[in-house]
């Protein structure tokens, strides 16, 4: 009996051994993975971190014209007002946005009134119930609204593309206009050096005296893609909605623990980037390197799944911080509530921005990469404020 116990035990502490060892050097991968990913990161990102960056938020947000902007400027808010000179790009969201300044770069905003009455020298991405444009763009406009009309005073150096309910298009456009309106009205002093091409039930009214120098092609909806493209919107609606309820149910069960992670993109937003893009490549590497063992064939499985989860949740951080920053910027929003209505107003904005031809795939891109980051960020200051208080 001694023998056979001492063999088991013997054995017992070789397993342990090798557990152990594995144990290590799997730390050791991992810890080698992260570092290449980092060392790959700050390569890529590089260029970025270098660059001027500038974030303002509130319930009234103005940038004056004695102020120049030498970077990208992000800003939220309920008004926004931009006065002064932008070295870089402007992305915007809130209920009223004012442009007057000059921007040298792109503008991407959303909002439920937009007016932009500077100069840009880039492209304009636009979205939101009314669209007023009276600028000097240097390339493309994109726009998606309900209502929207250029000025004479507009100009737009590359092409007008162009979704809307109502459209009343004035001022000098070098490009072509591609559009999907309900109502389009061309005025009597506009010039498009290019092709109109619109998809309309109506005819439109161009006014005598308007220059259109290409072609005029005039379509009208197809009922199949027009059902197809209402189907389309109707899972979008689903979605949307499937998505806030599941927010609703999270902020009620854990509002503390979802607002450390939403906070944590806003106070550590290069810190959530950068180990948003570590847990995103770096997860399914080792969630497979431990399927290939038969024992950690379970948990590799089970890592993916909750990263799967994980990655669905990130628009529910993200979308939350983009509500409270509009509502408020995280003054007095304590109650369950207001985090609620927060959240429906932050989802409703990601999903049109994620809506956006082009630049749609990038806000995806950042919403997971921010909400990974954040997450583990805010468990570790969570873990760390519990071992203080023990």
């Amino acid at each position: 009996m001694d023998n056979k116990q001492s063999k088991r035990k013997e054995s017992y502490n070789m397993n342990k051994n090798t557990i152990i060892k594995e144990v290590e050097m799997f730390k050791h991968i991992l810890k080698g993975l992260i570092v290449s990913l980092l060392a790959i990161l700050l390569i890529t990102f590089d260029a970025v971190l270098v660059l001027a960056f500038n974030a303002r938020s509130g319930n009234i947000v103005t940038v004056s014209s004695v102020e120049v902007i030498d970077g990208d400027l992000y800003v939220a808010g309920g008004t926004i007002i931009i006065d002064s000179t932008i070295n870089g790009d402007l992305i915007a969201v809130g209920r009223t946005i004012m442009i007057n300044g000059t921007v040298n770069g792109s503008i991407i905003a959303a909002g439920e009134t937009i007016n932009i009455n500077g100069e840009v020298t880039h492209a304009v991405r636009v979205m939101g119930k009314t669209l007023n444009i009276s600028a000097t763009i240097g390339r493309d406009l994109l726009v998606a609204g309900g209502e929207f009309s250029m000025a004479s005073t507009s100009e737009i150096g590359g092409d007008l593309l162009l979704g809307a309910g109502t459209a009343l298009i004035d001022g000098l456009i070098k490009g072509d206009i591609n559009s999907g309106v309900k109502s389009l009205t061309i005025t009597s002093t506009a010039s498009i050096q290019g092709k109109l091409n619109y998809i309309s039930g109506n005819e439109a009214n161009i006014q005598s005296g308007a220059q259109i120098r290409g072609t005029i092609n005039h379509k009208l909806p197809d009922v199949k893609k027009g059902l197809e493209a209402g189907i389309g919107l109707w899972w979008i609606v689903i979605g949307f909605l499937m998505t806030f309820v599941l927010g609703i149910i999270i902020v009620l069960l854990a509002p503390i623990r979802v607002k450390a992670v939403t906070e944590s993109i806003r106070t550590h937003p290069w810190a959530s980037l950068g180990w948003g893009a570590v847990i995103l490549v770096a997860t399914p590497i080792v969630a497979l390197i431990v399927c290939i063992t038969i024992i950690g064939l379970p948990l590799g499985l089970i890592a993916l799944v909750i990263y799967t989860i994980a990655i669905y949740l990130t628009q529910l951080f993200v979308g939350l911080l983009i509500g409270l920053l509009i509502i408020g910027a995280f003054r007095g929003v304590e109650t369950r509530a207001a985090l609620i209505g927060a959240l429906a107003l932050g989802l409703a904005i990601l999903r049109l921005l994620r809506l956006i031809p082009f630049v749609g795939f990038y806000f995806g891109l950042a919403t997971v990469l921010f909400g990974l980051g954040a997450i583990l960020v805010s468990e570790r200051k969570l873990r760390a404020e519990v071992k203080n208080i023990s």
